[in-house]
Formats: C-alpha cells, structure tokens, sequence
C-alpha cells in the first residue's frame, strides 16, 4: 500500500515527536482516517524525507514520530538535472492552478506569472498575497503526489517586459509562429521559457524577446491551450535536457 506524503515547513530530525498544524492533521485524521500506528511520509526541501508513525490523535490534533530518514535533501541522485523558470501569462478560471500544478509534478524550479498584451486578467493588490497563497498550496499538493522534495518558487505576478533576465540561461519563447527549434544539446543547464496567455503574444512582446537574445520557437504545427503548452513543453525539455 502506497503512503500517504506530507511537507512539513519546520525542521525535520530523526526520533522526533511533531505535532501536526491544524490543517494537515485533520486533513489525516479526517479524510485520510490514519490511526495510531499508522505510517506515512514526511518531507522538506531543508532536511529530506522520513518515515513516521502516528503516536497520537485528538479531535484536533495529530502527533507523529520520525523514525527513518528515506532521502537526504542534499543526495546528489534526487537533484533535478535542470533549473526550469516558467514565466507563464496569467489566464482566467482554473487555467493557471492546472498549469502550476502539472508544472511541478514535471520538475519546474520557479514560475513567474506574467501580465501580457492579450491577457485579460490583471490582479488587484489585494488579491495577489491570496493568489500566491493558492498556487503555493496547489505546488506543495503537486510535491507530496510525485515524490519531490523541494517546492518551486512562485513569484508575484509582473509585466512580461519587466521580467528579470539570466543572461547564461537558454532562453525560449513558445510562439505558433517561431521559426526556431530546440537545440539537441544545451550548455548550461538553466532554462527560462516564456508562454503567453489565451490571446498568446503581442508582436511587441515578439519583438522584446528577440531583442533579449530569446529564440522564437513552435512545437509544432498545432497550436496548444495555455494550460496544455506548458506540460507539452516541459515534458519535452525534461525528455531532451533533463531527468525524464
């Protein structure tokens, strides 16, 4: 039987007794019904991943010791092989929630949202903390489902053209109209990739990118949905570059 993963944002050390945030222990007691004795996995991106057991449970609370360390966070074998930045137009609906989970499970290291010509949506101040607390909850639940140890970086929303640029990085932009095709080798291991929203790219913004040394690229003759290109294309990135 499978068990049951949960990040843990405190430190982690062999033989000791958690008590639960509120959350995750209802979450385990309520819906998941472990009971005393029961084991599950435990993981942070500081310490690594543990076996636990569950040695307490209340009507609020779930206590659990740690019994064996699975996976040191530092084993050079569990490392990603790629540094993935997703720079992602923001979408309206459940569009973006499905692109940073599925982003994750694939391996990204960071997602920046981006306002974009064509985008529609434009979040108010007051509701970007919330939206960043969402999509940081969607990447954990994607983390404890594929067996991640570290969580990706999401960063608040800016302006395409304000985005901060690595310049060793190779640098893509996904656009039905690219001429450019992907290398069979990389150099360096940093990748940042640009997709656009539903109305994609404006030609300013093809215009801003190649003058920013990125290479104009389409995968193929279809033209993909904002939520589908970016598993499309990290799936192929990981397949080509990466540890997949």
């Amino acid at each position: 039987m499978r068990l049951s993963r949960v990040y843990l944002d405190s430190p982690l050390a062999l033989n000791a007794v958690i008590s639960l945030p509120k959350e995750i222990a209802h979450y385990l007691s309520n819906v998941l019904r472990l009971r005393v004795d029961d084991e599950l996995l435990v993981f942070n991106s500081q310490q690594g991943e543990f076996l636990a057991r569950v040695v307490a449970v209340a009507k609020r609370a779930v206590d659990i010791e740690l019994l064996e360390k699975k996976r040191d966070a530092n084993d050079a074998t569990k490392q990603a092989s790629l540094s993935l930045h997703l720079s992602l137009g923001l979408s309206r609906g459940d569009r973006m929630d499905f692109a940073v989970q599925k982003s994750t499970e694939l391996g990204v290291t960071e997602i920046t949202p981006v306002y974009t010509e064509f985008g529609e949506v434009r979040l108010k101040a007051d509701r970007v903390e919330k939206k960043l607390q969402h999509w940081q909850k969607i990447a954990i639940s994607a983390c404890e489902q594929s067996g991640r140890l570290d969580i990706p970086v999401i960063n608040k929303p800016i302006a395409l053209m304000d985005l901060s640029l690595n310049e060793s990085a190779n640098k893509w932009m996904l656009e039905p109209s690219g001429s450019d095709v992907l290398p069979q080798s990389i150099a360096e291991n940093n990748i940042l990739l640009l997709i656009g929203p539903e109305g994609g790219f404006s030609e300013k913004e093809i215009d801003w990118a190649q003058r920013n040394d990125f290479q104009i690229v389409a995968l193929g003759s279809r033209i993909l949905r904002t939520e589908t290109a970016p598993v499309a294309a990290l799936a192929i990135l990981q397949h080509k570059y990466g540890d997949m």
